[in-house]
């Protein structure tokens, strides 16, 4: 008997207005995602290449002397990710690049080339297209499907038999999920027609996978609106008021309450601001500088010669290693609180689907917040590895003090760090690497899961429901 219900609803649904409306619609959006993306997406990949060049070039050069290459400053862009199709995250406004050499890395810039006159606005992504258009489109497909069966005493005429309440229910619910599969399924069938026909994109099996959960994440997301619109419709007694009251709900969990995020970080966790950075920074040195005698003694002392009697190199490289400790650990309490301030929002506006959907689908993506935070642990991982040479290459110098600390003077004049030349095919290139997809559903587990527990309740309160209605 469901199937029966089921192959009712759909075929009323697909020869309605309401869903070739809908259709057209989802259709055209889906298809301009994917022609604005092929275009931006082969840019930005121009744009990295150059600037991943050059970059290379110029450690290149450094190679020269292994001291240089050791206190060269680096400039990595973050690699664009193809997944930003489906979530974009914002990741036009997010930091895209660090500088960084062997001892310390800078906080995260944004550096954009185009008009910074005009403003950014939110890409038509995977992510943007369900959790706004379909979502809503979900709610016109089941406002009326009980109240308004009601009303035109079909209900009534189907309860009357030996139909259980149960396969009612289900049978509604998978309607208006094949239903408004249809549109999903084609809008990004023709996405990606787009996108892969395009000759800067090539498509990994990991990445297939990560589209097909992202896939799923959708329908997992739709089916909540589908749910809570059986649920208002089985509370009503009439269609005008059970699409009113699922407006009003609709606004206020994918308009409204994601926009309290910035309200609730600004109010509960307010980040340092670049004042706060630069008085922490010289705190941090002037006690260092205070205690310098328990280096060793002259341990502050600078001359050009180092056979100066001033001069204590090993003092100084524990100085100066302790003054570099110092200024990392000020600005990554610094980054950590930014990153506070995010987090902070984004556990309070969790309530709404739309922003538990659009987390789980760029971790999974690879792209926004999670993004940057991978980029600076690859970073750091990517020093260690760099230090880790020049410590190995240096011991090979008898003529080196074999002193590595941050103090490029003091490598330059005292040779604390050996001048030879190395072999740049042996330095280690930093190469951003994406993260597995058992690594993806990692960071995105417990917003799969909220997903499913939002499922679990607006079922349990549809299915309640229904069973109280009063069908006369």
């Amino acid at each position: 008997m469901i199937r029966q219900i089921i192959n009712k609803e759909v075929l009323e649904d697909i020869l309605s207005l309401r869903f070739l409306l809908s259709l057209l619609l989802t259709v055209s959006l889906f298809a301009a995602s994917g022609v604005m993306f092929a275009s931006s997406y082969a840019a930005q990949l121009k744009d990295y290449s150059e600037k991943t060049n050059e970059n290379l070039a110029a450690l290149r050069e450094q190679s020269g002397k292994l001291y240089q290459l050791a206190f060269y400053k680096q400039k990595v862009y973050k690699k664009p990710r193809l997944l930003t199709c489906c979530a974009e995250g914002f990741e036009k406004s997010l930091p895209n690049c660090v500088r960084f050499d062997a001892f310390t890395s800078d906080l995260p810039e944004v550096q954009n080339e185009g008009n910074f006159s005009v403003p950014h606005f939110s890409d038509i992504d995977w992510v943007f297209i369900t959790s706004l258009i379909l979502s809503f489109v979900a709610l016109v497909f089941t406002y009326d499907s009980i109240c308004g069966e009601r009303e035109q005493g079909t209900l009534r005429l189907m309860l009357a038999g030996t139909i259980p309440r149960h396969e009612v229910l289900l049978g509604k619910y998978c309607a208006a999920m094949c239903t408004l599969g249809i549109p999903l399924c084609i809008g990004l069938l023709i996405s990606l027609i787009i996108v892969v026909s395009s000759k800067d994109v090539a498509v990994s099996p990991g990445e297939w996978l990560k589209t097909l959960t992202i896939v799923f994440l959708s329908f997992l997301y739709l089916s909540i609106f589908v749910l809570l619109g059986l649920f208002v419709s089985s509370r009503t007694a009439h269609s005008a008021n059970s699409m009113v009251i699922l407006l009003l709900v609709w606004v206020g969990l994918v308009i409204l309450m994601p926009s309290f995020g910035r309200i609730v970080s600004d109010v509960f966790s307010q980040s340092p601001t670049q004042v706060d950075l630069r008085r922490k920074l010289d705190e941090a040195s002037k006690r260092i500088s205070d205690n310098a005698d328990t280096f060793g003694e002259n341990a502050t002392s600078v001359s050009s010669d180092v056979n100066s009697p001033i001069n204590n190199p090993p003092a100084h490289a524990k100085y100066g290693t302790a003054m570099m400790n110092a200024r990392n650990q000020v600005i990554e309490e610094h980054h950590r609180k930014m990153l506070a301030q995010v987090f902070t929002g984004r556990s309070f506006t969790c309530f709404s689907p739309v922003v538990t959907y659009r987390r789980a689908s760029e971790a999974i993506a690879g792209s926004g917040l999670s993004h940057c935070v991978s980029l600076r642990q690859q970073i750091r991982q990517y020093q260690d590895d760099l230090k880790e040479y020049i410590r190995n290459e240096d011991a090979k110098d008898p003529n080196s003090l074999h002193l590595i600390f941050p103090e490029e003077s003091c490598a330059r004049n005292w040779r604390t760090i050996s001048h030879r030349p190395v072999a740049f095919g042996a330095v280690p290139k930093f190469q951003e690497r994406e993260a597995r997809l058992g690594e993806s559903m990692q960071l995105a587990i417990w917003d799969i899961g909220l997903l499913a527990v939002f499922n679990v309740v607006f079922f349990a309160m549809a299915f309640v429901s229904f069973l109280r209605y009063d069908v006369r």
